[in-house]
């Protein structure tokens, strides 16, 4: 019994989260819009202990910010801004990628692992766990370059885009987890092929997807562009 209490809590939390990130997706919550905790626990039908888990995560996410006089509000998302960050994103992560050492066995299968965790809580219509696992997969593949400077200033840029990964990460309409599977067994086998280019080409074009969509309305989904994996 003590164990299946946090997993439920866990559990619950994330219905919330999933309810929050799906009204700010569908612009049903605004950028600036004071998210109350009674109502969420009411409209899931939940009790405010795992309401205020899942504010707290989503936090984390960088979907909301918390003024400890005011409460929780929707971050607010400059569309422009964000497109820029994406393009800073694909120059940073390609010169990034050109120059880091092939992973050994050990690590393809750690990274390896963490995407079939990202699989599986996509599956299981689990965002937090999806962008925990998205972040251990970009930063396992960062941190095999030996520049640590630019490794540094790439995991910045990265979790700059921690607000529209997450929107996006609620926009998948992948419930069989196919196109994520596809992406990530395509980056796998560029990494144990060490096809350098191929790498390069493969996460500049996702880089440019996400610089255009993220270019129009905060809400808009690119065309072609549900079902894959957001990094």
């Amino acid at each position: 019994m003590g164990e299946q209490g946090p997993r439920k809590s866990a559990y619950t939390a994330e219905r919330v989260a999933a309810e929050i990130r799906r009204a700010i997706r569908h612009g049903d919550l605004l950028p600036g819009e004071h998210v109350r905790q009674t109502y969420w626990s009411a409209y899931v039908g939940v009790s405010s202990a795992p309401t205020r888990e899942a504010l707290k995560m989503l936090v984390s996410e960088h979907l909301l910010t918390y003024d400890a006089h005011r409460g929780y509000f929707v971050t607010r998302i400059d569309p422009f801004e964000m497109s820029q960050v994406y393009q800073i994103r694909r120059v940073l992560e390609a010169e990034l990628l050109e120059g880091i050492r092939w992973p050994d066995d050990d690590e393809l299968r750690a990274i390896g692992q963490a995407m079939d965790d990202v699989v599986d809580h996509v599956r299981h219509g689990d965002g937090h766990g999806a962008l925990d696992a998205v972040r251990r997969v970009s930063f396992a593949i960062f941190d095999l370059s030996p520049r640590n400077v630019l490794v540094a200033e790439t995991k910045r840029f990265w979790d700059r885009a921690a607000v529209y990964r997450a929107l996006d990460i609620a926009s998948l309409e992948d419930p069989d987890a196919q196109d994520v599977t596809g992406y990530y067994k395509a980056l796998l086998a560029l990494l144990e092929t060490r096809d350098r280019d191929g790498l390069v080409a493969l996460n500049s074009e996702h880089r440019m997807a996400k610089a255009i969509a993220v270019g129009g309305a905060p809400a808009a989904v690119p065309p072609g562009g549900r079902g894959q994996a957001a990094t």
